[in-house]
């Protein structure tokens, strides 16, 4: 049986003068083992609560993008800085500027390994759990390193932190890792909740999915069921809300009906 993808691993998305040379800076792209034309460029950012995750551990994810359209779509798994208790670890907005130096370079370097199966101008971001607040945040609020947001057609979120402080106010035992990620001053600006307080005229294009799973564990529907209305009130006009049971916080994101979900949006 053929291989469903060709993929290149390790792709550094930061010359190694700023650093790039760290493996939290690579991307992996998958693309269609038959790709006639260029294929729209999935962007997908891994969830862990901004201190855990790999690239490498999402692959189901990837070849489950590829295969639901029947190889109409390339897949790029991205790394970024994650933080730990060491004093000097990143923190925001460290990991949104990985996030955004990523997607920079996926849009606009025209000699990575699998560019010529990507049509660039059609970029669309998926996220889950910290990944979906990461997006999210890159979509709603400017971010001088990425003018980009053209190039951007819709971005999906599964299982998404939205409002930091609705989290905390939920789940009180999240200061442990919240507190490794953001300063308490931090908790409402760096938020897409706070973020969608306002249009985002760039991005006054693209659409919004925003899933969560009945069956998650870990992040309650509330952050949501809040999300979505405030993108609509914002002035956002193509906003869908999802709420149906694709099993637990994790699995959510490999369930094929996520998949198919995704690929149909």
């Amino acid at each position: 049986m053929a291989a469903p993808a060709q993929v290149h691993k390790d792709i550094p998305y930061l010359p190694a003068e700023s650093g790039g040379a760290s493996e939290r800076h690579t991307l992996d792209i998958y693309v269609p083992a038959v790709c006639p034309a260029p294929v729209p460029l999935v962007v997908y950012v891994h969830g862990g609560a901004w201190r855990t995750g790999d690239k490498s551990m999402f692959r189901h994810v990837a070849i489950g993008l590829i295969e639901a359209p029947a190889n109409q779509l390339a897949v790029a798994v991205v790394n970024y800085e994650l933080s730990t208790r060491a004093a000097d670890s990143v923190r925001h907005p460290g990991h949104l500027d990985s996030v955004a130096a990523a997607v920079r370079f996926l849009v606009t370097d025209q000699s990575y390994p699998g560019r010529s199966a990507v049509d660039t101008s059609r970029v669309h971001l998926v996220g889950h759990s910290a990944g979906a607040h990461l997006l999210m945040l890159l979509a709603l609020a400017p971010h001088a390193a990425f003018p980009h947001m053209n190039a951007v057609r819709s971005v999906v979120g599964i299982g998404g932190i939205y409002d930091i402080l609705r989290l905390l106010a939920a789940y009180p035992d999240y200061c442990d890792f919240v507190d490794m990620a953001f300063s308490a001053s931090q908790h409402e600006s760096a938020s897409p909740q706070h973020a969608a307080q306002s249009l985002h005229a760039a991005a006054s294009h693209v659409r919004f999915l925003v899933v969560h799973s009945t069956g998650d564990e870990l992040v309650n529907a509330d952050q949501a069921l809040a999300f979505a209305p405030q993108l609509v009130r914002a002035g956002y006009e193509d906003v869908t809300l999802a709420v149906r049971n694709l099993g637990l916080h994790d699995a959510a994101i490999g369930n094929r009906e996520f998949l198919r979900m995704v690929a149909a949006f």
